[in-house]
């Protein structure tokens, strides 16, 4: 064989291994999607996705309201809602993840928070898992992070359906309070914890809350979820104080803590029996039912618009 008749068998051979290769990655799956998560991170999107572990519970009841609940094959001890949330198998707290039980149950995808600790994200994903973080900062991110989920798990129409629901539900709030002027939008104060005064300020879920719900935060001034003085309370005096319940057996002492001290009977919120106790998961968690907190708060702060706010434990 001549070495002219090599060379442009060699070449001939070239170009259909390239031919080949370029057919072959035009194909639907020949390049793994990717999409990005809280944490800055390309996250490849796993196919199939079959089973799921969730470390927060916010990822949990996004999971849940996804339909997903019989791909969810572990969770944290903390993940209580909904109800059957508490019959799966558990791999720790969540700060406290047991790795062994997580690669055990064999899942597909990992949903994790800002509070999972990053060596046990990147562990897993040295071990092939996929993690997915989520972290929230308002209910527009919490909206945009269940769509990805539902990207990521193969349920992109039900994550479009539950956006567009979401967004109509807070819409409707935004609307019937949109004719108050400053003066019909009460100054509420939040309590978070009474050993010292815990409260949320700007840059928060509850500062949100409260005012997409027609109110005015009374530590609006102040930024995150900050300490303050008894005497700045009562100096500013609100008109409405909501107070978070726990379900453990302190639940109520902050509640109690605010009918019982006798420095606060000068406040206006204490004068008009305007005490609210509030379910901390429902205040407190990053997923679809951001949009029950919402409504929650235009209970307590606009009754006449949105009817009698009743407290369920």
């Amino acid at each position: 064989m001549s070495k002219k008749s090599s060379t442009t068998r060699n070449r001939i051979a070239l170009f259909f291994l390239g031919l080949w290769f370029l057919v072959f990655s035009s194909f639907p799956g020949a390049q793994a999607e990717t999409i990005s998560d809280d944490a800055g991170r390309e996250v490849e999107i796993p196919s199939p996705c079959e089973r799921i572990v969730s470390l927060s519970p916010a990822t949990t009841e996004i999971v849940f309201s996804l339909s997903l609940g019989e791909k969810l094959v572990g969770v944290t001890t903390y993940c209580n809602y909904p109800e059957e949330a508490k019959k799966k198998e558990k791999v720790g707290t969540i700060n406290e993840i047991s790795l062994e039980k997580v690669v055990e149950l064999q899942p597909d995808l990992v949903l994790a928070s800002s509070l999972t600790p990053p060596n046990v994200v990147e562990r897993l994903e040295s071990l092939g898992i996929t993690v997915f973080v989520l972290d929230p900062h308002n209910i527009s991110e919490v909206i945009e992070g269940i769509e990805k989920v539902a990207i990521i798990s193969g349920a992109e129409n039900k994550g479009k359906e539950l956006k567009e629901a979401m967004e109509e539900e807070i819409r409707e709030v935004r609307d019937k309070v949109s004719h108050l002027s400053p003066e019909e939008r009460p100054a509420v104060f939040h309590l978070l914890w009474h050993d010292p005064l815990w409260t949320a300020g700007k840059d928060t879920f509850v500062n949100e809350f409260i005012t997409i719900a027609g109110g005015q935060n009374a530590f609006a001034d102040l930024s995150g979820y900050v300490i303050v003085d008894l005497e700045e309370l009562i100096r500013r005096n609100p008109d409405i104080i909501t107070v978070v319940e726990d379900h453990g057996e302190e639940g109520s002492l902050s509640y109690q803590f605010l009918l019982s001290d006798s420095r606060l009977k000068v406040v206006n919120a204490i004068q008009n029996h305007k005490v609210f106790p509030v379910d901390s998961d429902i205040a407190s968690r990053s997923s679809a039912r951001v949009v029950d907190a919402v409504r929650i708060f235009a209970s307590i702060i606009h009754p006449e618009i949105f009817g009698e706010y009743e407290y369920q434990s």
